[in-house]
């Protein structure tokens, strides 16, 4: 571990999770339509990370995160959990806080969960969270917290209703029904500034900061945003785009404010703080998508690079940084565990049966990382699987080719002349704080941008499709980011050994726990909430159900 010369403490360690964040949606990788000024501080005075991928959706991504393992040993590899589905994060396999806190860290969870609640047991303060403040499912209204989602269950005589709806907001294991209008980025960023306010820095903290933002709420009001924020973004011709860019903005601040609490408690010294998106950005503008992974192929639900390769940073002092560091080390999101548990100067050896691999010192010493293989993902009931192996990616199963293409193609804007007096003109809190304390790092305007950005030869018209239903397609995503090319043809006997990798994964697979939702655990039976329904305490005759 690399310690602080002030300190032998353990670091304090902030994981900033976004929800659905595209690509493109961060001006930090070039994009001239919504400035995050404080991400951009953040990401030009420490590693942004263009090599590292997360899971192409929200419980798998979750799960992988807090555990270090490939979901198909969770048994959480092919879908969401969905409202009242009694699937869960399984309960015996030990989770990142549990790890934490024999390390002697106070830890403490914000926002969306998202892992089951079917009981007490499976919720964060049972799985090594303090304190948990936020929600269950996958999503939530951004003004009332209440959660809507279609039933799903089978048709039964006396159970008429066709979705499950109601309050979904927790304290700890205790829903919240008394907070209702204020915007949840802002809810959501007063509890974690109050904890670090609270928090006694002669123990060292890790917060788990899991935003709503940028997910849709629910489908009859989808894109949310105050309107002040919203209006900032006139030049944005799409009016949904527009709104979803005030979200973005609204999220940016928030980092600002979380980072901004952390110097007024004076524990930046000793912090490492993780930005990530869980997956990529949702482009399917029938599901309210309006973000933009471009020029990446794909978007959430899928396994082309725009479902899994998402934007993310890592910023300490401890990394001793001279300069802004583009990182094109790979990495996977099963690899924060490892490698924050070696920043914290935990044994590795500690953590049980874990995929993800401690990239910790290779950030340090900007040496090559050790991960040379992702499993992206083997889902046995969609039939789609994919490897990634030093610079090439295997596709394979039921991709319809020209359905998850290069959508999210942002109305022509043209960059400013300097995209850093675009970005920070109407300043930047993390900027301002960083140049008080003399680390930020960027010697001249917009330098430091080169080489994050995404660039790809040829355009997606003219590219060379690929079936994957049909036959495995193969990439090489370091020369070919944008998935145009495919070279299976060419190298026979490396896709033969990538799918005989596969074939190994296979055979480590469990089950997927995908399961039919239980109509007991409506909000109608329930006082109008989402509660872990099969507790005996909430074990109840619903008067749906005849």
């Amino acid at each position: 571990m690399v310690k602080n010369e002030s300190t032998s403490q353990r670091p304090h360690i902030i994981f900033i999770l976004a929800d659905d964040l595209g690509w493109n949606d961060v001006s930090f990788h070039g994009s001239p339509q919504i400035p995050t000024p404080n991400l951009d501080a953040f990401a030009s005075s420490g590693i942004m990370l263009n090599n590292y991928y997360s899971e192409c959706i929200c419980t798998p991504s979750r799960g992988a995160l807090l555990t270090g393992q490939y979901p198909i040993r969770l048994g959480l590899h092919h879908f969401v959990i969905r409202a009242c589905e009694p699937t869960a994060l399984p309960i015996e396999i030990n989770t990142m806080p549990q790890y934490f806190k024999e390390l002697g860290y106070d830890t403490h969870m914000i926002g969306k969960w998202h892992l089951g609640c079917k009981k007490k047991e499976y919720l964060p303060t049972s799985r090594g969270f303090d304190t948990f403040f936020g929600y269950c499912n996958g999503f939530i209204d951004y003004y009332d917290y209440t959660h809507l989602y279609p039933s799903g269950a089978p048709p039964r005589e006396g159970y008429p209703r066709e979705s499950f709806f109601g309050i979904d907001l927790y304290n700890g294991t205790n829903v919240v029904k008394d907070i209702r209008g204020q915007y949840a980025t802002d809810l959501f960023t007063e509890k974690a500034n109050l904890i670090i306010k609270n928090h006694d820095t002669s123990k060292p903290l890790f917060l788990y900061f899991s935003h709503l933002a940028v997910h849709i709420g629910n489908s009859y009001m989808p894109l949310q945003a105050p309107r002040e924020v919203v209006n900032q973004f006139d030049y944005i011709k799409n009016e949904q785009r527009r709104t979803f860019a005030g979200m973005v903005a609204k999220m940016d601040n928030s980092v600002g404010k979380v980072f901004e609490a952390l110097h007024d408690k004076n524990m930046l010294a000793n912090t490492i703080v993780v930005f990530s998106s869980d997956n990529g950005g949702e482009t399917n503008l029938n599901k309210y998508g309006y973000a933009s992974n471009y020029p990446l192929r794909g978007k959430k639900f899928y396994i082309w690079e725009g479902g899994v390769r998402v934007p993310a940073f890592i910023w300490s002092p401890l990394l001793q940084l001279q300069e802004p560091r583009i990182s094109t080390q790979l990495m996977h999101i099963t690899d924060w565990l490892p490698t924050l548990y070696t920043a914290a100067g935990g044994d590795t050896s500690n953590l049980k049966d874990i995929d993800g691999q401690s990239i910790w010192d290779a950030l340090v010493t900007n040496s090559p990382s050790p991960r040379k293989e992702i499993l992206h993902n083997i889902d046995p009931i969609d039939n789609v699987s994919s490897l990634r192996r030093d610079d090439l990616k295997l596709i394979m199963g039921n991709l319809t080719s020209g359905v998850e293409t290069w959508s999210g193609i942002l109305e022509d804007m043209d960059k400013p002349p300097s995209m850093d007096e675009w970005v920070f003109k109407n300043g930047s809190t993390v900027r301002d704080i960083l140049r008080k304390m003399g680390l930020y790092l960027p010697q001249g305007a917009d330098k430091w941008r080169e080489g994050s950005e995404v660039k790809c030869d040829g355009v997606p018209e003219t590219a060379n499709e690929c079936n994957p239903s049909h036959a495995p397609c193969l990439y090489n995503v370091t020369t070919d980011p944008c998935e145009m090319n495919n070279i299976a043809d060419r190298h026979p006997e490396v896709v033969k050994s990538m799918l005989n990798t596969i074939k190994t994964y296979e055979r480590q697979a469990v089950k997927p726990q995908f399961q039919d939702q239980d109509p007991h655990g409506d909000p109608m039976c329930h006082g109008f909430a989402y509660v872990p329904w099969l507790d005996p305490e909430h074990i109840t005759n619903c008067p749906f159900f005849k």
